[in-house]
């Protein structure tokens, strides 16, 4: 039980940095309540998860995977979060529909794309010394899956309160192009990560 509540503590925390997956939740929340954001929370809690399988077990063939595709997958996030950014800003009227594009698989895919959280939560199975082996491993995951979808239900249930502050209309041209700039400069960070590697 220690293990659990130490994972889903390191998880939460992980989780509620801000970031552009953050970011899509948020708004997700915003513009369409708080039920809406459910899906893209527990997609990006779900990648968190399986983040830390491959962290806690090794697994080799996927972490081969994901490193030999590594800059495949970068370059695939940097599209999206772009393509996302310019619709966003463009949609000063507040009215694109992104319910799907902020739903689990989308999500869950563009969290995958994280090296971070994959580096921090390999960094936290090494410093922390949480059993690794047996049921160890299953209260870990389990942790990790807890913790994160607890982190990304904030952003969730706080979009979800904004959203009375932005019962106008004309509320959304001015989160949309806020969202729209954050996301386009999330993209562009990320860019310039992967080219000066």
């Amino acid at each position: 039980m220690h293990d659990f509540l130490s994972a889903m503590l390191f998880s939460t925390l992980l989780s509620i940095s801000v970031g552009p997956i953050a970011l899509i939740i948020l708004r997700q929340s915003i513009v369409f309540g708080f039920r809406s954001a459910l899906p893209a929370a527990l997609g990006a809690a779900v990648a968190d998860a399986v983040f830390a399988a491959v962290a806690f077990t090794g697994l080799k063939v996927v972490e081969a995977f994901w490193v030999a595709n590594h800059q495949l997958l970068t370059w695939g996030a940097i599209a999206y979060l772009l393509y996302l950014g310019v619709t966003t800003f463009k949609n000063a009227a507040g009215t694109m529909q992104i319910t799907c594009t902020a739903g689990f698989v989308p999500v869950f895919l563009l969290t995958l794309t994280s090296p971070f959280t994959i580096a921090a939560i390999s960094s936290y199975a090494i410093a922390s010394g949480a059993q690794l082996q047996g049921q160890g491993i299953y209260w870990n995951l389990l942790g990790v899956l807890v913790g994160s979808f607890l982190g990304q239900m904030l952003y969730a249930a706080g979009g979800g309160g904004m959203k009375k502050l932005f019962a106008e209309r004309s509320g959304f041209g001015v989160l949309n192009r806020a969202s729209g700039v954050c996301l386009i400069g999330f993209a562009g960070w990320q860019m310039a990560c992967a080219l000066s590697l």
